[in-house]
């Protein structure tokens, strides 16, 4: 009887829960968008492994374009929609960002047959792929460089310690020929798409002109501009403000949601300190902190943006950029299933891809915000606070609740007509605003029914059995 109570117990709680499952919407305008450099990733093919040597940093490891194909189901499970690959181009090192060549594939990464298997095989898991561009600066091998031409600017560029020929990208002619280039990549490998990298100098109409062009080959083309301060997709001011206040608990993020725009937001790039690595500096639980901090990115209008070895999460033990072998098969289980149920609950939201963002409640160091489109609302709570703190929210209608996503639980109306949202020190949750569903007695009583028939049953064959012994 003691097996058969909590049999029972367990299917009320499954009643309890089925009804509030929600259908929602499966567009998704934004993306979960993945970076890698590609040496340092996975290397999947050992015959490309031309010139490598592991033993020294600034040389090239091995990772190559079919390492990230064999690592498709990964970023799948991951909830990733984009990868965003380190510049894959001929170059003098291992980053890329020291082009020689635009227009063809680094040998030490593959071929061209190799990146379009990679998008073909990306597309079919619904991955999109775009590859950095950068567009200010060249090796000092390139032939530009070699047999100097009027595109150099006659300044330098500084890119992970090395000094490189700037462009001139006001030139009209070097203009043309990186619109050519990137229509070359899109239409030769069916690429998504660029993340480009400018600076001050950058002329918006050049930007303007290659958005232009991109999208007369594919409209639903995407472009990353990455380094003007008029034009950039990349949130770079929020990843400094982000890090300074989520590396420790004790600070509010309602000035990170305020002013939060659409565009790509992130912690750690290739170019930054590793977030994992603030967060242990400041003698933090990088886990606890990166979970605040992913829950943050995947609520926020726009894209969210990670850095290879988040999963780990990866920390160099330095304050510099970390450059080291991706070590994708070390993954924190609790920092991934974290990361796959936020994933999954913004590809089913309409309102967190594409709602209204507003700021609702403050408490401490615990923020609460609400995403709404016509379709859905949704609660953000985040508490980066040192305590557990409580958000009392008003005018939710009269007979609604708000169901915990992130963990399982509900909230409904108070006496005093208010929903009291309530977390624990370091923890988030997301709320869907729904109808109350309050208990649903009929299939209670049927299951009551249906177990207790069953148990009458087994209560008679007992009897039935001993009335056999006893007769034998």
């Amino acid at each position: 009887m003691y097996y058969i109570k909590r049999i029972l117990a367990i299917s009320v709680l499954l009643l309890l829960i089925m009804p509030s499952i929600s259908v929602m919407a499966e567009e998704q305008p934004s993306e979960q968008i993945y970076y890698l450099l590609v040496d340092r990733f996975v290397n999947g093919d050992n015959s490309n492994d031309i010139n490598i040597n592991i033993d020294d940093p600034s040389a090239y490891y091995g990772g190559d374009l079919q390492g990230v194909t064999d690592k498709l189901d990964h970023f799948n499970e991951l909830g990733i929609t984009m990868i965003n690959l380190s510049p894959i181009m001929s170059a003098e090192s291992y980053h890329g960002f020291d082009t020689v060549d635009f227009q063809t594939v680094n040998e030490q990464f593959g071929n061209i047959a190799d990146l379009q298997n990679l998008v073909k095989k990306a597309h079919e898991q619904d991955i999109e792929v775009i590859l950095d561009l950068p567009l200010t600066h060249v090796a000092t091998t390139n032939p530009w460089v070699q047999e100097p031409t009027d595109w150099q600017s006659g300044n330098t560029v500084d890119v992970f310690g090395q000094s490189l020929p700037g462009l001139d990208l006001e030139n009209e002619e070097l203009q043309n020929y990186f619109l050519e280039t990137a229509v070359h990549w899109l239409t030769s490998a069916d690429i998504d798409g660029f993340h480009v990298y400018v600076d001050q100098e950058t002329p918006a109409s050049f930007i303007k002109e290659l958005r232009d062009r991109l999208k007369e080959e594919n409209e639903d083309v995407t472009l990353i501009v990455d380094g003007s301060e008029t034009d950039s997709t990349m949130e770079h001011s929020f990843q400094s403000e982000a890090v300074d206040i989520l590396k420790q608990p004790g600070e509010s993020l309602e000035s990170l949601v305020t002013n939060a725009s659409g565009g790509v937001h992130y912690m750690e790039s290739a170019f930054t300190n590793r977030f994992t690595h603030e967060a242990v500096q400041a003698g933090f639980h990088p886990v606890t902190r990166w979970r605040l901090a992913s829950t943050l990115l995947y609520t926020l209008p726009g894209s969210s943006f990670l850095y290879q070895g988040i999963e780990v999460p990866m920390d160099n033990g330095k304050a510099e950029p970390d450059h080291r072998m991706a070590q994708v098969n070390k993954n924190d289980e609790e920092l991934v299933q974290h990361l796959q149920k936020l994933a999954q609950i913004r590809s089913q939201s309409t309102a967190l891809q594409q709602g209204d963002l507003e700021v609702v409640g403050q408490q401490g160091a615990m923020t609460v915000y609400k995403r709404i489109d016509q379709n859905e609302t949704m609660y953000i709570a985040i508490n980066n606070d040192t305590e557990t703190q409580a958000v009392s929210l008003e005018g939710l209608g009269d007979d609604m609740q708000l169901r915990g996503l992130l963990e399982d639980n509900i909230v409904r109306k108070q006496d005093d007509g208010t929903y009291r949202l309530i977390l624990d020190r370091e923890t988030s949750n997301i709320f869907v605003l729904e109808e109350n569903t309050g208990f649903n007695w009929i299939f209670i009583a049927m299951m009551v029914f249906i177990f207790g028939g069953f148990v009458s049953f087994i209560v008679a064959v007992n009897r039935r059995s001993k009335k056999n012994k006893r007769a034998n």
